[in-house]
């Protein structure tokens, strides 16, 4: 208690000292969409039906219907990692276009906004906010902001804030900071793609051996009466958990490490 005591009295001095109060930062949690959920709870109930009326072993049937609601979340995420890389993969093009128009004697804003034009979704709507914010709301820094959190992309964060910088000095260093930006952006995406090839074996590793022990359990449950009395059993029915508890764990540990090669957002 006393080293408690000592530690809230040390952050009271530092609070008061300083006047910043610490708070914590909560991770974003990206809910799933409700087609997905709902597209989720109908491939666990009819799976799991199927597999009960074949196999007959509830266990197996639990954990076959599991393992098939997962696949609209992973059907998901394999989209917005393609939508992601597609947006990305319009940077070099988007700023080639504003440099063009910078150097015909356009505004930074305006060239901007044209460059969006024909841009993939989400960028292409983001022209109509940002000429909308520039001529009528909170002006350029803010709609690039308000683009940077709803993108929540790496490659954004840089170019956008690139941007925003270039806005405010202005001047002929525009068309060279557009043109080292572009170049930039070009590599990183080239490095980008040679590691989500890499990054795809081990994807398709993580699968493998995510489903085939569990194909290999419903083969034995469908071919081997007797493995289907030892499942059905008090016993069978804890290996089976222990089972899926092991798979549940692996995918958790085999999304993380995915995570973690991803380059993170610095500019947050």
């Amino acid at each position: 208690m006393r080293g408690v005591a000592a530690l809230m009295a040390g952050v009271a001095v530092w609070v008061l000292v300083t006047r910043h109060v610490p708070t914590i930062r909560a991770p974003r949690i990206a809910w799933p969409r409700p087609q997905t959920l709902a597209a989720a709870t109908v491939a666990a109930a009819c799976g799991g039906a199927i597999a009960m009326a074949a196999l007959e072993v509830p266990m197996v049937a639990l954990g076959v219907a599991l393992l098939l609601g997962t696949v609209p979340f992973a059907v998901q995420r394999a989209q917005s990692r393609k939508q992601q890389e597609e947006l990305a993969g319009s940077w070099p093009d988007i700023l080639a276009r504003v440099r063009a128009r910078v150097s015909a004697g356009s505004t930074l804003p305006d060239a901007l906004i044209d460059g969006f034009s024909t841009a993939p979704e989400p960028l292409g709507s983001a022209a109509d906010e940002i000429e909308e914010a520039v001529r009528y709301g909170a002006g350029f820094d803010a709609a690039l902001t308000s683009l940077r959190e709803r993108l929540r992309d790496p490659i954004a964060d840089r170019v956008l804030l690139t941007l925003a910088i270039a806005h405010h000095s202005g001047g002929r260093r525009v068309g060279d900071v557009l043109s080292a930006l572009s170049l930039s952006v070009a590599d990183e995406l080239r490095l980008r793609r040679a590691h989500d090839a890499a990054m795809t074996e081990q994807r398709l590793t993580a699968a493998v051996a995510l489903i085939a022990p569990w194909a290999l359990l419903v083969l034995t449950v469908a071919t081997n009466p007797q493995a289907t009395d030892a499942y059905r059993s008090q016993p069978g029915a804890v290996v089976i958990t222990i089972g899926f508890a092991g798979t549940g764990i692996g995918y958790l540990l085999a999304r993380h490490s995915a995570e973690l090669s991803r380059a993170p957002r610095v500019f947050e």
